[in-house]
C-alpha cells in the first residue's frame, strides 16, 4: 500500500473538518423553534470552531501542495533524477509566492464575489461562509473584522476601483494622515493644559519663587459614524455580469471618503457631525477683502495667516488647504513685482505650480480640496483658505465595515448593503494651529 503523505493527511483532515461543519450547520437547521438560547449558542460555537479548524487545514494544505509544486518543478527541470538530493552541509531552500486572495478584482469570473458571499453565508451556504473566513484571515492581520450578523471588512482591490460618479474625495483627510480608531468607547478624552506654570527672575538670595498651578481642562472628541446604503434586488445580485458588488462598493467607498473629508473642514460639531476645522472656537482669522481681487493681493494675507499660526501657537504651520478654483486661479496670475526674499533656488516666484494648479506657497504644501465650501459670504459666493498646524489635527478611523440585510425586503427580494465607519477628530486641541481666511476677495475668481 502506498504511504500516506503529508499533503494527503491534511487534506483528510480538512475533510473531515468539513463534514464537522456540515453536521453542526444540520443540527443548528434542525432546532425546533422553542430551542434554548444555550442550545442554539452550543451549535453556533460548534460550527465555528469546526470552520476554524478548517481554515487552519487549509493553510496546512495550501503550504504543503505549494512544497510539492516546487519539487514538481525541479523534478522536471532535472529529469534524471527521482527525487532531490541534498549534500551534507548544503540545503535546499524553496521559495513560494504569494497565494492569490479569495476576492480579486477577477476572483467574480470564477463565482467569487464579496458580497454575494455575505448573502449567500445568511442562507446556511457553508462554501459561502468558508470563503469569508478564508478572506477575514488575510485580512486580519490589518484590520478587525466583526463576523456576527454579516458583517466582514471588504477585499481591499474594492477599495481601489473608481465609480462612475466624479466624487471630491479625501485630499485633506489623506494628508493630516489617520490613526486606529480604539475598539470601544463613544468619546475619546484629552486633557489640556489651559494655564501654564511661570519661570520669572528672582529679585535676590533667599527671594521667593514664582509659583504657578496648572490648570487643565478636559477636551471630549465624540466618535462619529458615517454610514451609507443600498437597496439591490436579489436577482442583480444573483446573476449582474460584472459582479454588481464593485459598483455598489466603489460609489459607497467614495461617498464615504468625501462625505468625511467635508466633515472635517465644514462639519458643525452638532447632531451627530465631526467639528470642522473652520467651526472651532478661537482660531486664527484673516480677512482678505477687496472689490478687485488679484494674486498680488492675496499672498501677503496667505503670509499673515501662516506668521498668525507661529505667533500664536508657537510652532510652523505645514500645509494650505484651499478650493481647486482658488489654487487655479493663483496659478493664472501675472505680476511685474516679485518678493524681496526669494524662495529657496527660485527665481521671483513665491511658490510652485504644477498642471495648471498651485503646489506650494511660501515654502508650505497646498492641499487642494473640492470640498472646501464655495458658498460662504453675504453673497454665497466666497470659498475660503485654511492655514494649519497639521500635527495638531487629530484624525482617528475604523475599518469600513459592510453589511447585508437580506431580511428587510424579503417580500420583494431586495437585499440592504450597507457600508460605515466610525472615526473622531479633535479638531480643537489646539484652536491657535488653525487660521481661516476669508472675505469679499475670494469671491467666485475671473479668469
Amino acid at each position: 500500500m502506498k504511504p500516506t503523505t503529508q499533503l494527503e493527511e491534511a487534506r483528510a483532515r480538512q475533510a473531515e473538518s468539513i463534514e464537522k461543519m456540515q453536521t453542526w450547520d444540520a443540527k443548528s437547521q434542525a432546532l425546533p423553534d422553542n430551542a434554548s438560547q444555550d442550545e442554539r449558542d452550543l451549535t453556533r460555537r460548534a460550527f465555528d470552531d469546526a470552520m476554524a479548524e478548517n481554515a487552519r487545514w487549509q493553510d496546512t494544505v495550501d503550504r504543503l501542495a505549494s512544497i510539492e509544486e516546487a519539487k514538481e518543478a525541479v523534478a522536471l527541470r532535472n529529469p534524471d533524477s527521482d527525487q532531490i538530493e541534498q549534500r551534507a552541509g548544503d540545503r535546499q531552500r524553496i521559495v513560494v509566492g504569494d497565494e492569490p486572495k479569495t476576492y480579486s478584482q477577477h476572483s467574480a469570473a470564477d463565482g467569487r464575489s464579496f458580497f454575494v458571499d455575505i448573502v449567500k453565508s445568511t442562507r446556511g451556504d457553508i462554501e459561502a461562509r468558508m470563503r469569508l473566513e478564508r478572506h477575514s484571515q488575510e485580512v486580519r492581520d490589518i484590520s478587525t473584522t466583526v463576523t456576527a450578523g454579516g458583517n466582514f471588512v471588504p477585499p481591499a482591490y474594492l477599495g481601489e476601483l473608481y465609480a462612475e460618479l466624479p466624487r471630491p474625495g479625501r485630499p485633506f483627510a489623506d494628508a493630516i494622515g489617520s490613526r486606529p480608531l480604539q475598539a470601544t468607547g463613544m468619546n475619546i478624552t484629552i486633557p489640556r493644559i489651559t494655564t501654564g506654570t511661570t519661570e520669572v527672575i528672582t529679585t535676590g538670595d533667599n527671594a521667593a519663587v514664582s509659583e504657578t498651578d496648572i490648570v487643565e481642562a478636559l477636551l471630549t472628541v465624540p466618535v462619529r459614524t458615517i454610514a451609507g446604503q443600498q437597496d439591490v434586488s436579489q436577482q442583480l445580485f444573483d446573476r449582474a455580469e460584472p459582479s454588481i458588488d464593485a459598483v455598489l462598493f466603489s460609489d459607497l467607498r467614495r461617498a464615504y471618503d468625501a462625505a468625511l473629508d467635508s466633515q472635517l473642514l465644514n462639519g458643525p460639531g452638532t447632531s451627530g457631525t465631526h467639528l470642522g476645522i473652520r467651526a472651532v472656537s478661537s482660531v486664527n482669522t484673516v480677512a482678505f477683502t477687496t472689490g478687485s481681487p488679484t494674486a498680488a493681493l492675496m499672498v501677503p494675507k496667505v503670509y499673515d495667516a501662516i506668521q498668525q499660526v507661529e505667533s500664536n501657537r508657537f510652532t510652523q504651520a505645514d500645509m494650505i488647504v484651499m478650493h481647486p478654483r482658488r489654487s487655479a486661479w493663483l496659478a493664472s496670475n501675472l505680476s511685474s513685482t516679485f518678493p524681496l526674499f526669494q524662495l529657496g533656488s527660485l527665481t521671483q516666484a513665491s511658490g510652485t505650480q504644477d498642471a495648471g494648479m498651485t503646489t506650494s506657497l511660501g515654502g508650505l504644501r497646498v492641499v487642494r480640496d473640492a470640498n472646501v465650501r464655495t458658498t460662504d459670504g453675504a453673497s454665497t459666493n466666497q470659498d475660503e483658505v485654511y492655514v494649519v498646524s497639521s500635527p495638531d489635527l487629530i484624525l482617528w478611523e475604523g475599518p469600513l465595515q459592510a453589511r447585508v440585510m437580506p431580511e428587510i425586503g424579503s417580500g420583494t427580494l431586495t437585499v440592504r448593503l450597507q457600508l460605515f465607519a466610525y472615526s473622531a477628530f479633535a479638531s480643537g486641541r489646539q484652536p491657535k494651529a488653525i487660521t481661516v481666511m476669508s472675505g469679499t476677495g475670494l469671491v467666485v475668481p475671473a479668469f
